[in-house]
């Protein structure tokens, strides 16, 4: 199918990316405007072809886009998902530490580049969790939940993983698909996925420039 396609050609370039890199990335990523274009203009794509692969289906349906069945019961998976995310994501400091993540934001401050720095940010913590979600627990759920619930829920979080490339960080990546993938299925709502990946992202990204502001890198 076109999804798994895309699934496919993101992992390779992800996991070639991680396997080619040859420098260390720069710790000051957050506060260059460059970044947050390119990751605009690439998920910007990325959100064109899902909806291209989505066209002819019924977009309410295959995304998601209703109310959760209970908000009050989103917001108690959304904060079990948040601590099961946020206790894997202690343990891996722990023993691999901040700079072997793949995922994890530089530490690192520089109040001269508050604005690119604030582009960013809203990039990673609004954009990037709704082309995410539309892929994975709007599309790939929708074609996957044929299979059953469950099939959906594992398969779409290690979709999410393989997308990102994700080897060192595998565990929190893992974990943090699942928990997005069982609120889709018990609320049948994509909005609060959404906004658990919003809050995932926001605070990574607020946590790491406060680590570095008071030079706690």
């Amino acid at each position: 199918m076109a999804w798994a396609v895309v699934i496919a050609l993101l992992a390779s370039v992800s996991y070639a990316a991680r396997l080619s890199a040859t420098t260390v990335e720069r710790p000051d990523v957050l506060f260059r405007w460059s970044v947050a274009i390119e990751t605009l203009v690439i998920d910007g794509v990325i959100f064109l072809v899902v909806l291209l692969i989505a066209r002819g289906l019924p977009l309410r349906e295959t995304f998601a886009l209703r109310r959760p069945t209970s908000w009050p019961a989103a917001g108690r998976i959304a904060l079990i998902a948040l601590g099961a995310t946020w206790l894997t994501s202690a343990v891996l400091e722990t023993i691999v530490g901040h700079a072997a993540r793949e995922q994890a934001v530089p530490q690192f401050w520089d109040r001269a580049r508050i604005a690119p720095y604030v582009a960013n940010a809203l990039v990673i913590a609004l954009f990037v969790p709704i082309v995410e979600e539309s892929l994975c627990r709007g599309l790939g759920f929708a074609l996957l939940a044929r299979w059953g619930e469950g099939v959906a829920v594992v398969g779409t979080a290690l979709a999410f993983a393989l997308a990102h490339g994700a080897v060192t960080d595998l565990p929190w990546v893992l974990v943090t698909g699942i928990g997005l993938g069982y609120l889709r299925a018990r609320t049948g709502s994509l909005y609060p996925c959404v906004a658990l990946h919003a809050t995932i992202n926001g605070i990574a990204v607020l946590v790491s420039a406060l680590a570095g502001a008071t030079g706690l890198t």
